[in-house]
């Protein structure tokens, strides 16, 4: 999502309003999230601004996490996080140019990002190269047992009474993640599109969960490392078959990073121009990774219960109750049907339906971890205008 926002877009030629609702559920969390978004080209694509809106009400997901000490009990605890995104891009010839901010708040969490991004096209606009670059910063804290009194949390290897609100360093709650990825797309035939992207992440700061000590017997807290390394490549391409409604869409991508954490997606989709204004894509993706460090000389136990995860190293140094630290594989078969409303433009008083759309989307995650099956589900309607 993140690539979405900071790659320049073309130009389009037309302002655009979106509203979206996603929906997420698996067996201890749901999340709803209503979002808007708006791009109006002032006057034209030489410069495009944006807006967007997220609300996120996010229930029983802190329970799941440990968070039963907090409330008092295991009962259903709902959570409301509100994003704003500003973003402006431009298109000047062969080059296109964008930036954006984000600023997220929840009740134990602040966050803050902002990037650039650069994109040239050559070879008369059959090879684009993109470059981009995120900084995000974040506050993160606790909500005390019973009190409901937030404080600073810095991680589970600093103690909370020294833990900082302020400043920079190892005693602080400040999370920054510096992001770089570089993108590569190239026509190698008129039917054929070749993809490329290199993406780097360094996180450094509070990277466990405040709530999850009473899952683990040999901790008291979660603690993981205050740094970590990630490096992601991903390659694919679209090819449209000659003659035919039908364009393949193969996906790969290997990550590894400073965790010793690699894995493994496969991700192929098919899009289907199934009637003038109605397409139909069916994609699969499989996921697999390694277990972290924390994990390889306790590689899990569950607790007597049978539902929960944790491990630790040898030393006690580190230890994590995070069920996706182990390792774990997935299967998400999913569909998406878009119908474009220029079907219905032609028709009296209709006319403002033009070169809009509407879409709805289902996912279905086959998980190994203790998290279980999940359901991913989003409805949007855009209009021009």
């Amino acid at each position: 999502m993140l690539l979405l926002w900071l790659l320049p877009r073309p130009g389009a030629g037309e302002d655009r309003v979106i509203v979206r609702g996603n929906y997420y559920r698996e067996a201890s969390t749901r999340v709803l999230q209503p979002t808007v978004d708006v791009e109006v080209d002032v006057p034209d694509e030489r410069l495009s601004l944006g807006t967007a809106y997220v609300l996120d009400a996010i229930s029983s997901a802190s329970i799941a996490s440990g968070a039963a000490e907090v409330t008092g009990g295991d009962q259903v605890f709902t959570e409301i996080r509100h994003e704003v995104l500003g973003r402006a891009s431009s298109r000047l010839g062969d080059w296109g140019l964008g930036g954006f901010f984000r600023y997220s708040t929840e009740t134990d969490y602040i966050s803050r990002s902002a990037g650039a991004s650069a994109s040239r096209d050559l070879l008369q606009r059959s090879l684009t190269l993109s470059l981009a670059y995120a900084y995000n910063f974040d506050r993160v804290s606790r909500i005390q047992m019973n009190t409901m009194v937030v404080l600073p949390w810095c991680g589970g290897s600093v103690d909370i009474a020294l833990c900082q609100p302020t400043g920079h360093g190892a005693r602080t709650n400040l999370r920054q993640v510096h992001y770089v990825s570089g993108g590569y797309a190239h026509a190698w035939h008129e039917t054929l599109l070749g993809l490329a992207s290199v993406e780097v992440a360094r996180t450094l700061g509070p990277q466990d969960n405040p709530y999850r000590g009473a899952q683990i017997p040999t901790s008291e807290v979660e603690i993981h490392p205050l740094q970590r390394t990630q490096v992601a490549l991903t390659g694919g391409a679209r090819w449209m078959i000659p003659r035919s409604p039908v364009v393949l869409e193969p996906r790969y991508r290997f990550t590894t990073d400073s965790w010793l954490i690699k894995s493994h997606a496969i991700d192929t989709r098919v899009h289907v121009r199934a009637l003038p204004h109605l397409r139909l894509r069916a994609r699969y993706r499989y996921y697999r990774q390694s277990a972290s460090f924390i994990c390889l000389d306790s590689p899990g136990d569950d607790l007597d219960d049978g539902s929960q995860f944790f491990c630790s190293t040898t030393e006690g140094e580190f230890a994590t109750a995070d069920p996706k630290l182990g390792a774990w594989h997935s299967h998400t078969p999913g569909v998406q049907v878009v119908f474009e409303l220029d079907a219905l433009a032609g028709i009296r008083y209709l006319d403002w339906l033009e070169n809009g759309w509407v879409e709805a989307t289902y996912n279905h995650v086959f998980q190994s971890n203790r998290y279980g099956n999940a359901r991913l589900g989003a409805l949007a309607f855009s209009l021009a205008f």
